[in-house]
Formats: structure tokens, sequence, C-alpha cells
């Protein structure tokens, strides 16, 4: 991409700019917003093989980001975008469900257009599935023909997701509850050129509600994104009619048994980072332990995984993690399966009932076909 724009590298950085305020402005209605806080040109040699198979090339940069990126700059997501053409009508690839992962959050890009709003389009597109969003199927729709979650390469900009994608990712992010995405990053850390107008509070800014014609804040004037006469703070959790809320006030309630409310410092505006009951403490009538944050009871992890009518199956099928030879074991050991303890059998494999994410049919050894499916095994009746 770097020779591809004349080794200029004021006009990529311009593109980029422009590309992120488009990015932005799309993921509004998710209630999401996106600031730049890192952009590198690799203008010498590439830091990682970059092949027109985008799998491996996905690969790849995942491993970098993970043992070069983070150590030094913290983010939450990084997009590897490239005018190499990759292998068959892909045009990029990512990740489902892995925004916080330091190996998998990520995506690579090929750009195909030199159009800002199609290169934000493909940014957007897979950014929303680190952020646990799938394809548009028929019944998806928006204002536009298509969405941006469209399986279809459009050489035309998408700029809306469809009420399927606004659906799927509000329902990621509570079940997932990603963590990384809640803290706002300082002023400071974005690197695009101020926008007063964007949402982000950047340098030289108090306050952003976007445009005068867009604000409905009482506290930030949209024209100079500066807080009101005797305004303390905007729209965060710990701010209430302009002003800081009392030390001791919740602006966070507990959402579930693993988690504990948040509770104003009376010094920022800004609601403190999520907490949640320490790993063993009891959840769901004692069915469960909390676990980071979550509750994995396997009734929820069989639905989560293969839809309403999915039950955990009887203990008795769980001795087939007993047996390191066949599907179900505890842990692996330099690539050999090792099997549980007989106390231990409910942690190794999960394994559901009435389940239809069927892959291959192993074995039939407690008198019913099993198919295995990453870490869960079906049993069908």
């Amino acid at each position: 991409m770097y020779k591809n724009y004349d080794s200029n590298r004021h006009a990529i950085k311009r593109k980029v700019y422009e590309t992120i305020n488009l990015l932005n402005m799309m993921y509004r209605p998710l209630n999401f917003l996106i600031a730049l806080i890192g952009l590198e040109i690799w203008s010498n040699r590439d830091k990682i093989n970059i092949e027109p198979e985008v799998a491996v090339t996905l690969k790849s940069f995942g491993k970098w980001r993970e043992t070069v990126l983070l150590p030094r700059k913290r983010n939450d997501n990084a997009q590897l975008l490239t005018q190499i053409e990759f292998n068959g009508t892909t045009v990029g690839l990512a990740y489902v469900g892995s925004i916080c992962s330091p190996k998998e959050s990520v995506a690579v890009i090929e750009v195909y257009s030199r159009r800002t709003d199609i290169i934000a389009s493909e940014m957007a597109h897979e950014l929303g599935h680190n952020l646990g969003i799938t394809h548009d199927h028929a019944s998806c729709n928006c204002s536009a023909e298509l969405c941006i979650m469209s399986a279809i390469i459009s050489f035309e900009p998408l700029s809306e997701f469809s009420s399927c994608s606004i659906q799927e990712h509000q329902r990621y992010l509570l079940r997932e509850r990603p963590q990384c995405i809640l803290n706002r990053p300082l002023s400071t850390d974005i690197v695009t050129p101020p926008v007063c107008g964007n949402y982000l509070v950047e340098v030289g800014e108090e306050c952003d509600c976007g445009f005068p014609v867009d604000c409905q804040s009482a506290c930030c004037n949209a024209t100079t994104c500066k807080l009101q006469h005797e305004a303390q703070c905007d729209s965060e959790e710990c701010c209430e009619k302009c002003k800081l809320k009392k030390a001791g006030a919740e602006c966070r309630a507990a959402k579930d048994d693993c988690d504990l409310p948040e509770i104003c410092t009376g010094q920022s505006a800004e609601c403190p980072m999520d907490s949640f009951q320490r790993n063993g403490h009891p959840c769901q009538n004692n069915q469960g332990y909390c676990y980071n944050g979550k509750c994995p009871i396997m009734t929820n992890q069989c639905i989560d995984l293969g839809g309403p009518g999915v039950n955990v199956s009887p203990d008795i099928c769980f001795t087939l993690n007993q047996y390191s030879q066949g599907c179900g074991f505890c842990r692996m050991e330099n690539g050999t399966k090792i099997p549980c303890a007989a106390k231990n059998k409910m942690c190794g494999k999960l394994i559901c009932e009435n389940g239809w994410s069927s892959i291959r049919i192993i074995r039939n050894i407690l008198g019913s076909p099993l198919w295995e499916y990453d870490s869960v095994i079906w049993l069908k009746q």
C-alpha cells in the first residue's frame, strides 16, 4: 500500500484519518465510538509475511499483534490494510467474537478501491465480525439494498448496519461482556486531528456531543466543544445535570450474580471499570461458580452453542471424558489427550444432547451417535 501511494506517508495518513472518521460515524447507531490511537506504515519492509492465502496472513498478523504490538502499545483491535490481492473473492477476514483477545482481535483487509467510503465499509464489516456480528441473511434489512454485514462484495459503499446486526451485537455484549472496550481513550492518545462533532473528546476539547444539529446535551457547547458555563461534566455515567455525582452514588448496577455494582468517586465523571465477584463465588442458585465475571453453568453453554431445546447430557455420558482414546478427555499435553479422573469427569469436554452443530460421526460408545465440535460433544437422539 505504501508503494501504491507513491511512498507518500502524508497521503496515507490523510486517507486513514478520513476513513476512521467515517468508520466512527458508521458505528454511532451501535452506540460505539471508534478512536484511532496508533498508525504504523510499513515503509521499509513488511513486519509479517503477507500471503495471498488470507487465513495465513490473518494468523500471522494476530501473532504479531500479540507478541510485538501489544507489549508496546495498548489497543483493543488492530487491522492490517494491504493492496496485495488475496486468493479467490475474499477481500477481508476476521475472527468472530474476538474483540478482547490478544491474538484474535484483528482483521486483514485488501484495499481494492481508493474510495474512502469503500475502505471504511470494509473496515466496518471486519470489525463487526470481531464484535460478534455474523453475515446478514435474507430477512435482515436496512434502508439500503445491502447493509454493512452483507456477504456480497460491493463496489458501492455500505454505510448502515442491519436490524439483525444491531440485535446480534447487543446480544454479544450482554453475553460476553468484553471489558477492553469500556474505557475511553485519553484525548492525548488519539492520533487523528481533532474534529469537533465526532463524539470523541480530543486534544483541546472538554466535551463533544456531535454536530450542533445532533447535539442533545445541555452541558456541552456543540460549536466549540467546550463545557457550558458552570458545567463540570457532560454525559458520563457519574455526571448528572452537568455536575459530578457525589462519592458513593451507584453508576452501574450489578447485572447478575457474578457482577458487582460500580460506585462514583466524586472526583471523576467516569464510572470505574467493571468489577466482578471473586472466582468461585456461587451463582445461578448454586448451580455454578463465578469465573472471570461469568456463571458458566453447563445448561447455558449448551444453549449458547446449540440453540433452544439443547440440554446437558446425563452425568453418565461424561464417563466419556475418562477415556483418552475417544473424543472425550480433560486436557492436552504435548499433543497427547489426558483423560479425566472419575471425580473430574464433568471438567472435560462439555457433552450436550439434541444439538444440530454436527461435524462428523465419530463412533457409538453409549448407544447414541456422537458428533464432535470444538470442545463440545453432541449426542443425537
